[in-house]
């Protein structure tokens, strides 16, 4: 897009004057919890269609997969192409995917296997959607607004555990599964529509053009120089494989199998999450941090702790006030540093700094959600899992504490 002329027009521009970023803002508000409305309906419903739990954790894993094989694909897209249609593409596709599992459930032939390749087409389209979602809000804020819109952004996120479990738990209990997925087609076609009004330029191409190969070995050059980058996806890499896996996992099945749970319970649990995550997305809107770098550290500290202490819970609300207060700190992390890499990457890099960052923090959480599934299958509890998964993510954190280079980096 014409960054210079777009510099001009929004410069001093309230954000909530910002025609491009009000659009994404609302698209954010149907998008994301009509997406969560499909996942808790298709968790459930997976869990409805087996008492086999390994076939629950291949939910995850097929997702997994294909969104990681393909986000540096996905970045190299969303710097070659308008990121609004690679947007509406997503969005829409998400809303087919719905419909066509609808048409299963009305005539009574879902299967797992369904799930599964349903998941599977979700993660492809994550992969591309991803990284436009994240380049995005740079290419449309001033680089003092970033840290407050994307804040913004994530409370739209993190509304979607509120609303969308609430709303898939209710819907469930009293529509069935045909309603809680006619809702998310619905929400996630909305969605899609509202991206369409969003006005975006590509760049104006500059020299000669490149090649995809040449783009991604540029985007892998670029990262290697980048110390921030390389410091926390160091970092990332080992986190993402002891928390998001036991994590995504384990709470739906300690929901049913150890607090003898409905849907209803399963949605309160994320529900707190939801609200942790907002009240986190809240405080940052509202306020700037001075001293990032140990702020992230001490929280990824405290967080290892509460993940531990999830594991020990033998009481459902005790569990959704440690999720909550663990998503409040997963905030305090994210946010920071999503924001710092915005600014210090060149906006033409961007779609693929995103997607490279993804890639290599995620490239552990497949072999994650296996290995948390083969542990499941051998008769290890899943409460175990966690509490040793937690107790790791504060020993990588207290580690952190001596690691200078990526305290300085990320407090600059």
């Amino acid at each position: 897009m014409d960054a210079t002329v777009q510099q001009n027009q929004q410069e001093d521009l309230p954000i909530f004057k910002n025609r491009n970023f009000i659009l994404l803002f609302i698209g954010s508000l149907f998008s994301a919890p009509g997406y969560y409305v499909y996942l808790i309906g298709a968790e459930w419903l997976m869990l409805s269609l087996d008492d086999n739990r390994f076939y629950f954790g291949m939910l995850f894993f097929a997702a997994s997969v294909p969104r990681l094989l393909l986000l540096t694909v996905g970045g190299i897209v969303a710097d070659r192409f308008n990121k609004r249609t690679i947007l509406f593409i997503s969005d829409f596709t998400r809303a087919i995917l719905i419909f066509v599992l609808l048409l299963f459930l009305f005539m009574d032939a879902v299967t797992v296997w369904h799930l599964i390749v349903l998941a599977a087409l979700f993660g492809i389209s994550d992969a591309f959607s991803y990284p436009v979602i994240n380049s995005l809000t740079p290419m449309i804020l001033e680089k003092e607004q970033l840290q407050r819109g994307n804040s913004l952004i994530q409370m739209t996120t993190q509304i979607s555990p509120i609303l969308g479990p609430a709303l898939g738990g209710t819907l469930i209990a009293l529509l069935g599964f045909k309603g809680v997925f006619s809702v998310a087609f619905v929400m996630l076609f909305i969605a899609s529509l509202t991206v369409l009004f969003m006005r975006l330029k590509q760049a104006d191409a500059t020299g000669e053009k490149k090649t995809p190969l040449e783009d991604l070995k540029e985007g892998f050059s670029y990262a290697r120089k980048n110390e921030l980058i390389m410091s926390i996806v160091f970092t990332a890499f080992f986190l993402n494989f002891f928390f998001t896996g036991p994590f995504s996992i384990g709470m739906p099945i300690i929901v049913k199998d150890i607090f003898a749970g409905n849907a209803i319970s399963l949605a309160t649990v994320q529900t707190a999450m939801g609200i942790g995550a907002l009240i986190g997305a809240i405080f940052l809107a509202s306020i700037k941090l001075k001293k990032q770098g140990l702020t992230v550290i001490i929280s990824l500290i405290v967080l290892g702790v509460i993940y531990t202490s999830i594991g020990m819970s033998s009481y459902l609300y005790l569990t959704a006030g440690l999720v909550a207060s663990l998503a409040f700190l997963l905030q305090l992390v994210n946010i920071p540093i999503m924001t710092i890499l915005q600014k210090s990457t060149e906006k033409r890099m961007l779609g693929r700094m995103m997607s490279l960052l993804m890639t290599v923090s995620t490239g552990l959480v497949p072999i994650s959600y296996v290995i948390t599934s083969l542990l499941i299958a051998v008769g290890v509890s899943i409460q175990t899992i966690i509490i040793v998964s937690g107790i790791v993510v504060m020993f990588i954190a207290i580690y952190n504490l001596k690691n200078k280079k990526l305290r300085t980096l990320i407090s600059s």
